[in-house]
């Protein structure tokens, strides 16, 4: 996945400006910065949510369309609003999300079971979601990001409501995903879970900026070896 010279321009002046980035599948990247520096901006146009105002969005060689709203396939994100449907149970708003991508009713089923399980709250399955904390709120999204085994996993602060067992359960699932091959990017403001991340972008007033302690992003890199980026080492 890569970007180049990403703009975002709102009411009152730019969210995001000049934003160019690689993130390589197998790697958990953080994208940390203080509120709003840009991050939740910076996921939107990587999930195809946004369209950017000016530059690039890519992933291989594939650029980005441009419509707004429409993720690209193969792209799960977990939102920080959770996106979750009130009147389903946990498990469906889970198995609704697979069948929308053409999985098969009994294998969204038990995809969506085993995606629960893996965040811990399997045995809430069968809740309905307005019986559900935040936190676990926050998890059923995840699991439902986690169940679509996506080429691009998306997460927007994914354990801001979580205590520390929890969030250490989330962050090794995570990790779990860019083991399977995904492109994995965390949101974040918690620099625990930023330090569990391969490499971390820093986001200062929508640009590049600060000193990340890791990172195989930077503001001078261009797309030109882009098309190497889906490809795992060996």
């Amino acid at each position: 996945m890569w970007t180049d010279g990403v703009g975002v321009t709102g009411p009152h002046g730019p969210l995001l400006a000049g934003v160019t980035l690689r993130a390589r599948p197998g790697r958990l990247l953080a994208v940390t910065g203080s509120s709003g520096s840009g991050k939740t901006t910076l996921l939107a146009v990587l999930g195809g949510l946004l369209r950017p105002d000016s530059g690039t969005v890519a992933y291989g060689d594939q650029e980005v369309g441009t419509r707004d709203g429409e993720p690209r396939r193969g792209t799960a994100l977990v939102l920080q609003t959770y996106g979750l449907v009130p009147s389903l149970t946990a498990e469906e708003n889970v198995a609704v999300a697979l069948r929308a991508r053409a999985v098969a009713p009994d294998e969204a089923n038990a995809r969506a079971r085993a995606a629960l399980d893996r965040v811990g709250v399997g045995d809430l399955a069968e809740r309905l979601v307005t019986e559900l904390s935040g936190g676990q709120l926050q998890r059923v999204a995840v699991a439902r990001a986690l169940g679509a085994q996506p080429e691009v996993l998306l997460a927007d602060e994914p354990t801001s409501e979580l205590d520390e067992v929890n969030r250490d359960l989330v962050v090794a699932e995570l990790r779990a995903e860019a083991d399977r091959g995904a492109v994995v990017v965390v949101a974040t403001h918690d620099p625990e879970v930023a330090d569990r991340c391969d490499d971390e972008l820093h986001l200062v007033d929508g640009r590049a900026g600060g000193h990340p302690v890791r990172t195989v992003l930077t503001v001078e890199d261009g797309p030109e070896h882009a098309h190497d980026l889906f490809r795992r080492p060996g």
